[in-house]
């Protein structure tokens, strides 16, 4: 059947072109992020100088641990992400495709089991026809990774998500991983078309419909409702799951149910359609009609044409919901977690605030209490290892007054030697309560072996450890800033006129916005990385899609003509197909993200109310424009096409 796959690509090859670009497209992504991603690995480390701390952990291991470490994680997850949906959006629209095309050939398939082609003949056929496309699809991909990867790493370089400068590493590795990868996706893309093709019927050589008998197979529907119902539990967990179980159950939720939306459209998309294009019809008679008879009529085309648009708005748009929502909400519990009027910060750039500036603004008869949280990381020792964690050294009941803090277990009081106070996600990751014990190390210091003597809940404004002053806390960094609660009958005129030597105050509010401001830019610079590319990748697909999709019309085409259809009315039933099916598409995503989203916005705490949806509504607006130019000019340019070889020799040749 080798020979057999070959000459069907040869011949067919406006049908296999947009799944050829779209996993060579694939591969490049995959193999771009792999790239950038060991980059980061290749970094030099140099050997621990720093200070450094030795913990034993609950199985009696020591392990010693150094400060001041590289940490690449964060641009590694960034990067690592930026691969998986790139993978996702790949195999989603692979495995489309594939079975658009099957979908498309079930006269061939038929008239193959007419001539005596068995059920697994024709699946080793389809199979190697994948592998026909893939091999040089993969090879291709890496090839176009090659010139774009050290870009993609210098362009990294520019945003400053790494403390460290990148430099293009060895690239054999990460596109043997590309090229692996591609060839699996396509694989597996085509396992569910190739069982559809061994299930032809010998009787479908003699139907004389295109598309859709039994649009919706067995398998297909049983998929998508267990699609649809993982998704919908997902996403109904997430809200009592907490904030950090809840981002994968909201992500991965959502996704499975644009997966679910796609697989089952045949089954709701051409009545929706007709229902939703019945203005058209009054609008443009011929036009319409046509339009929402061929929408209706070819429910697998209509399915297909719909879902990349609908996989890729909802991808992007439950990413970058998901993670402005989750910095909108931070920052809105953080300014309603703080009391005070006042931010103070050294003047002129300096580090850290000094004990004689605390004094002074201690000192100050309108100030009612200050409160300057030294940060400092440490080393922590658990059940079964031992991590860096997050520390200061703070007096709770200062942090109390110019924070609002809620004590959950314990006593609230100054902290004594041999005392911590812990917050309540840690106290909740590692099962600690008040009169337990935390053994934990400053670096440059000894082990210590502390009793919790609070537990706060405060949002980030109370790290997982409050340390108290002594020794063992030196190594803390001067405080960077202090917030300053006034005495009430100050409040009004002292929060905008005060002013200490050395110092810069600025109320609250207008300190919050500025440190948004710049939050909201890396924000922005992390969506980039994150969608960019798989963004650009689905707008190639819908064209390839669409171009599969016309490549089996004309005879339709020619048809329209005979009867009297006049080419701009086909011109225009083509743009209404396009902006039927795009514009169905983005509303089927904006119904999935605005389900997963909202319910992941409820698991996300803030003091005094619920976290609000923050929507990137400029970029998901700019790909839903995207993705509907594609879908127009595509569409339009291959009715064109079709116009300009109509006629009645096309009506009976092979196609």
């Amino acid at each position: 059947m080798w020979s057999v796959s070959v000459r069907t690509v040869r011949h067919y090859w406006a049908l296999f072109a947009g799944t050829f670009v779209a996993l060579a497209l694939g591969v490049a992504l995959i193999g771009v992020s792999a790239a950038a991603l060991a980059s980061t690995w290749a970094v030099d480390r140099p050997a621990a100088s720093g200070p450094q701390v030795t913990l034993t952990d609950g199985t009696g291991a020591a392990r010693t641990l150094s400060a001041g470490e590289l940490d690449l994680g964060g641009v590694q997850s960034v990067l690592a992400m930026a691969g998986v949906i790139s993978a996702f959006v790949t195999l989603f629209v692979i495995a489309g495709t594939c079975a658009f095309g099957i979908a498309l050939r079930r006269r061939d398939m038929g008239l193959l089991r007419l001539v005596g082609a068995g059920a697994g003949q024709v699946r080793r056929m389809v199979l190697a026809e994948s592998l026909v496309v893939a091999v040089p699809a993969a090879l291709l991909g890496a090839l176009a990774a090659v010139p774009a990867a050290p870009v993609v790493v210098e362009a990294l370089n520019g945003t400053g998500l790494t403390p460290v400068e990148l430099r293009p590493g060895p690239l054999l590795g990460p596109l043997v991983f590309a090229v692996a990868a591609g060839l699996v996706i396509a694989v597996l893309g085509v396992v569910a078309a190739s069982r559809r093709a061994a299930a032809v019927r010998p009787t479908e050589a003699l139907r004389e419909a295109d598309l859709d008998t039994r649009a919706m197979t067995a398998g297909r529907a049983v998929t998508g409702l267990l699609l649809l119902a993982g998704g919908v539990v997902a996403v109904r967990l997430a809200p009592g799951a907490g904030a950090e179980a809840a981002t994968p159950l909201a992500l991965f939720g959502t996704m499975a149910l644009a997966v679910a939306a796609t697989v089952l459209g045949p089954l709701y998309l051409p009545p929706l359609l007709r229902l939703l294009a019945l203005p058209l019809r009054a609008f443009d008679p011929v036009a319409g009609r046509l339009a929402t008879a061929a929408l209706g009529t070819s429910r697998r085309r209509t399915a297909s044409l719909v879902g990349p648009v609908l996989s890729v708005v909802a991808v992007v748009g439950v990413f970058t919901t998901v993670l402005s929502t989750t910095g909108a909400a931070t920052a809105a519990d953080d300014r309603a977690r703080t009391a005070a009027q006042l931010v103070v910060e050294p003047e002129g750039g300096r580090t850290g605030l000094t004990p004689d500036q605390l004094a002074v603004l201690r000192a100050d008869p309108r100030v009612a209490a200050v409160s300057a949280p030294a940060a400092l990381e440490v080393a922590v020792a658990g059940p079964h290892s031992v991590w860096k964690d997050q520390a200061a050294v703070a007096d709770p009941v200062d942090l109390a007054r110019t924070h609002r803090i809620a004590v959950t277990d314990g006593p609230l009081g100054p902290l004594q030697p041999g005392t911590v106070a812990v917050s309540r996600e840690f106290a909740d990751w590692y099962g600690k309560k008040a009169g337990g014990e935390v053994t934990y190390g400053v670096f440059g210091g000894r082990p210590v072996t502390a009793r919790v003597a609070a537990v706060l809940d405060g949002g980030s404004a109370v790290p997982h450890l409050l340390l108290p002053p002594g020794a063992d806390a030196g190594t803390a960094a001067a405080p960077d800033r202090a917030y300053v609660l006034l005495k009430p009958e100050a409040a009004g005129a002292a929060a905008g006129a005060a002013r200490w030597d050395g110092m810069t105050a600025t109320p609250t509010e207008r300190w919050f916005a500025d440190r948004s401001n710049a939050s909201d830019r890396l924000n922005r610079l992390v969506l980039l990385v994150l969608t960019g590319p798989a963004s650009l990748y689905a707008l190639i697909a819908v064209a390839g899609t669409l171009v599969m999709a016309y490549s089996r019309r004309g005879r339709e085409v020619s048809g329209l003509k005979l009867v009297g259809v006049s080419a701009g009315q086909i011109r225009r039933m083509a743009l209404w197909e396009a902006l039927g099916t795009t514009l169905a598409g983005v509303a089927l995503a904006a119904a999935v993200v605005a389900f997963g989203a909202g319910s992941y916005r409820q698991a996300l705490p803030v003091l005094g109310g619920e976290a609000e949806l923050s929507v990137p509504w400029p970029l998901l607006g700019s790909l839903a424009g995207a993705c509907l130019a594609v879908a127009v000019t595509v569409g339009l340019a291959a009715a064109g096409r079709l116009l300009r070889g109509a006629g009645v020799a096309s009506l009976t040749s092979r196609q």
